[in-house]
């Protein structure tokens, strides 16, 4: 005699087993797999945007438009899985339900629902860091850490005891010989490991540090005190200790005195490398700047009129897309340098002081 619970008792297991297969599948899209793709996700798409927000404010700078910020202060994903399932089953003879059932079906459906909150960078602070020249800690810590730290030099430091690096050539209309000589023994030392910054910590002052430099390197040193203007080397002299401090004079103290630029100074040679359409220089809207100094020869921001391919960044303002090329290494080199300065000067401005409105915006899919 054929048993009226078998069908029903088969389909069961097959319900709870089934079920069981799409919850624990759900439960590996909200644990690590979540935190694999979303949080890559996010971090790409806060640097692009701050990339691209830079750039269009080194472009509104040279229409003289103004320029408004919003910094990303929270992203808050919150991510579910709901799972369904159902099976139809008969009771009786097979020719009662035959053709009838509809077998088990179960799914789930992802939901992400992030929430963005935004400061807008705006005020007394926020001017005063962005015009502000930059601390001797942030030259050293440059200076120490990058492969080749003539670029941190070239483009942080405005003048060295009197030795001057312009923005801009206005005149002489050409850079002074001596300061690119100067970089380049701060740097080939540096390179070759005979020149430190040391941080005393109790006064949080620096001194440039030069020891074992010869017999290799003692014409290089020899040649930097004569061009900073110190006391000649001294025969049998194993350590040069510099005082470094951000002032005009330096060698009259038997140091070093150091002049730094402003992050604004720094995006107003980047905003000098734009090409401007011939279209834009005739109307008059664009700024026009005399010739960049050493610091800004080598940059370049293109334009096009179709998307470029090949874009390390790219906006769209005015008809045109503005852009670095991805193969311009000068240029990625300063704008990656002048991003991480803006975006510390845009924490530092929106983390300190008075609370600053938030925008928050729900993101729906």
């Amino acid at each position: 005699m054929r048993s009226n619970r078998h069908p029903a008792t088969l389909a069961q297991k097959l319900l709870t087993s089934c079920a069981l297969a799409s919850l624990l599948a759900g439960c590996t899209v909200v644990g690590p797999n979540a935190l694999r793709s979303g949080r890559l996700a996010y971090n790409e798409a806060i640097s692009e945007t701050n990339n691209q927000q830079l750039l269009m404010a080194i472009i509104h700078n040279r229409y003289e438009e103004q320029i408004g910020l919003l910094a990303v202060a929270s992203v808050t994903a919150n991510v579910s899985v709901k799972t369904s399932s159902a099976l139809q089953f008969g009771f009786g003879g097979a020719d009662n339900y035959a053709g009838n059932l509809v077998p088990f079906s179960a799914g789930s459906v992802y939901e992400e629902n992030p929430t963005i909150s935004y400061i807008p960078v705006s005020g007394q602070r926020y001017t005063l860091q962005l015009m502000s020249p930059l601390p001797i800690r942030i030259l050293a810590r440059f200076a120490e850490t990058m492969t080749d730290p003539a670029p941190v030099f070239t483009s942080l430091v405005a003048d060295i005891n009197n030795q001057h690096n312009p923005d801009f050539l206005i005149s002489p209309a050409e850079p002074d010989p001596d300061f690119s000589r100067i970089v380049s023994h701060l740097a080939t030392l540096t390179q070759a490991q005979c020149l430190h910054w040391i941080e005393d910590p109790h006064n949080h002052s620096f001194s440039i540090v030069i020891d074992n430099y010869a017999p290799a390197h003692t014409a290089r040193v020899t040649e930097l005190l004569d061009l900073l203007g110190l006391p000649a080397l001294q025969h049998g002299t194993e350590r040069l200790i510099l005082p470094v401090s951000l002032a005009l004079h330096g060698r009259e103290t038997g140091g070093i005195g150091i002049i730094t630029r402003s992050v604004f100074d720094l995006m107003e040679i980047l905003s000098a490398s734009i090409e401007i359409p011939e279209q834009e220089k005739h109307s008059g809207a664009a700024t026009m700047y005399p010739p960049t100094g050493i610091a800004g020869k080598a940059l370049r921001i293109r334009h096009a009129t179709e998307r470029p391919e090949h874009a390390y960044i790219r906006v769209k303002h005015r008809d045109y897309w503005f852009y670095i090329d991805d193969t311009d290494q000068p240029t990625k080199r300063y704008f990656r340098l002048l991003s991480t300065l803006w975006s510390t000067t845009i924490a530092e401005s929106t983390t300190k002081g008075a609370a600053a409105p938030v925008l928050t915006v729900p993101v729906s899919n």
